[in-house]
C-alpha cells in the first residue's frame, strides 16, 4: 500500500532537510514524499528541488502563498497513495520503523499514533499512552471518540493521524483556509466518516515546540479563530450531526483552555477574549473533564475575571515547576 506524505513547507530551511530525512529512513519503502512550497522567501523552495533529486519518491510543488490550510490541500489533490499522512517540515518522525508497525496487522480508516513533545535544550516528554485495552472492547467507533474525549486522550493534530485517501475525497474533507484552529475543523469532520479505527502506543511523532511559533505565542487571533469554531460546531451539534454531546465536550476544553492562556495576551486585547469567552460561555454546560468541571464551578462562583486571574497564577506556577506545560 502507498503512503503520501504531504510536507507543507514554509520558511523553514533550516530544519527541512532533517524533517524529510526522518521520512526517508523510514524501513517502509512504499512511499511519495509531496513537498508543497508555500511561497517561500528563505531558499527553503530551493532545497526542496535539491532533496527531490536524490530520491525518486520525491515530489516538489511550489505555489503562491496560501497557509497551511491551502498547502495541505494542494498535497491532498496530488497525492496517490492509498493513506494519507501530514508531517510539518519543522518536525521529524522518530522510529525509522514507524510506519511499518502503523500498517502492519488490521487495517482501518484512521490510525493513531503518540507524539512526543520536543522543547530546546533537548528536553522531551511523550504523550500519556492510550487505555488501548478498554478502548479495544468498543465496537462502536462514536463510543471510541466519546471515550477519548472524556479521558483526554483525543488528539486533534492532523500530524499524529494515518487516513485512508478515500475518506478524505469522499466526503470532500479539506482543511478550512483563513483559519488558526484548522485542524480542529478537519478532524471533527474526518470522525463523522470513519467506520473503522486503529490505536498504537507508538510514539513516533517528534513535536518541536519553538518559541516563535504560533502555537507558543498568545495572538488574539487564535481566539478570534476560535470564536468561529465554537460558533461553527455548536449549530452544527444543533442540526444533529453525529455524536455532537461529544463534540461540546471537547469544545469546552477549548474553552477551558482558552481561560488559562488568557493572562498571556497583551492588556489592549483582552475586553474583546473576555467577550469573546463569555460569548461561548454555554460551552460550560457540556464540561465532562475533571480539568472543564472545575474551571466550570469556579466560573459560577467567581465570575470570569477573578477564574482568569486564578488561572494564570496556576499556570505560571505550574511552568516554573515544570519549565514547560503542553
Amino acid at each position: 500500500m502507498k503512503v503520501s506524505v504531504i510536507i507543507p513547507v514554509y520558511n523553514v530551511r533550516l530544519y527541512l532537510e532533517r524533517c524529510v530525512q526522518s521520512v526517508l529512513r523510514q524501513t517502509y519503502k512504499d512511499l511519495e514524499i509531496i513537498l508543497v512550497d508555500d511561497g517561500s522567501k528563505d531558499n527553503s523552495g530551493e532545497l526542496c528541488d535539491q532533496l527531490a533529486l536524490s530520491d525518486q519518491r520525491i515530489r516538489v510543488i511550489h505555489q503562491e502563498n496560501q497557509g497551511l490550510s491551502g498547502a495541505r490541500n494542494t498535497g491532498i489533490r496530488q497525492a496517490t497513495g492509498e493513506y494519507i499522512i501530514f508531517l510539518d517540515s519543522d518536525d521529524e518522525w522518530l522510529l525509522s520503523d514507524g510506519l511499518e508497525n502503523l500498517l502492519q496487522g488490521e487495517k482501518a480508516d484512521l490510525i493513531i499514533f503518540k507524539r512526543v513533545d520536543i522543547w530546546e535544550k533537548n528536553q522531551s516528554c511523550p504523550s500519556a499512552d492510550y487505555d488501548i485495552e478498554n478502548i479495544a472492547n468498543i465496537h462502536d467507533i462514536q463510543i471510541v471518540f466519546s471515550h477519548l474525549v472524556t479521558t483526554q486522550q483525543l488528539q486533534i493534530s492532523a500530524c499524529f493521524l494515518l487516513v485512508r485517501r478515500r475518506i478524505i475525497l469522499d466526503y470532500n474533507i479539506f482543511f478550512p483556509v483563513g483559519i488558526i484552529s484548522e485542524d480542529i475543523y478537519w478532524s471533527m469532520q474526518l470522525w463523522q466518516h470513519v467506520r473503522m479505527v486503529k490505536i498504537l502506543n507508538l510514539p513516533f511523532y517528534g513535536y518541536y515546540h519553538r518559541a516563535a511559533s504560533l502555537s507558543t505565542s498568545p495572538s488574539i487571533r487564535v481566539d478570534r479563530s476560535y470564536d468561529k469554531l465554537f460558533t461553527d460546531w455548536k449549530e452544527k451539534c444543533c442540526q444533529g450531526c453525529v455524536n455532537a454531546e461529544a463534540i461540546l465536550t471537547y469544545m469546552a476544553n477549548l474553552w477551558v483552555s482558552r481561560g488559562y492562556k488568557f493572562h498571556q495576551l497583551q492588556t489592549k486585547d483582552k475586553p474583546e477574549v473576555l467577550a469573546i469567552l463569555k460569548r461561548h460561555a454555554d460551552l460550560l454546560n457540556h464540561a465532562s473533564t475533571p480539568k472543564a468541571r472545575r474551571t466550570a464551578k469556579m466560573v459560577s462562583v467567581l465570575g470570569l475575571k477573578l477564574t482568569f486571574i486564578l488561572l494564570g497564577i496556576y499556570w505560571r506556577l505550574r511552568t516554573r515547576y515544570k519549565g514547560h506545560v503542553v
